[in-house]
């Protein structure tokens, strides 16, 4: 328990420069997942740790946190796609709707990530939904 403590620390320490975390996660984001979906006492700590890109994200990663500061008002929860590659998922008409109401997706492209949003149900008290469920219901914006 105490080295799982003393990584996760290191990591939050290689996270605060953005070069060094873009190596890091490009090698360990599996493993991150990975603890994500088995560690439920982490959860919270390595999800801080999670990077996507997104529809508002250009060519850089987005933080789930980085995520969260955009969300609208009228936004209660985060929005993902999975998906292949990030061209196919860019392009999915499932994200459309969330698009029109100036609603941030992440895109998932690695298979883990299916695996860990089951277990990772939300993230700050906000519910990670998938696009393209056919229950998604967006609240209607006046």
């Amino acid at each position: 328990k105490n080295i799982v403590k003393k990584c996760i620390e290191l990591f939050s320490e290689i996270q605060e420069n953005a070069d060094d975390f873009k190596k890091f996660y490009e090698q360990f984001s599996k493993n991150v997942k990975l603890g994500i979906h088995e560690d439920s006492g982490n959860r919270a700590k390595l999800a801080e740790l999670l990077m996507y890109h997104s529809t508002k994200s250009g060519d850089e990663m987005t933080s789930l946190k980085d995520y969260s500061s955009r969300m609208p008002e009228s936004q209660k929860d985060i929005y993902y796609i999975t998906g292949e590659t990030k061209k196919a998922v860019e392009t999915s008409p499932f994200i459309e709707k969330c698009k029109k109401r100036n609603y941030e997706v992440l895109f998932m492209t690695d298979p883990i990530d299916e695996y860990m949003v089951l277990q990772m149900k939300d993230y700050d008290s906000k519910k990670l939904l998938c696009v393209t469920k056919e229950r998604l219901q967006l609240e209607e914006s006046e």
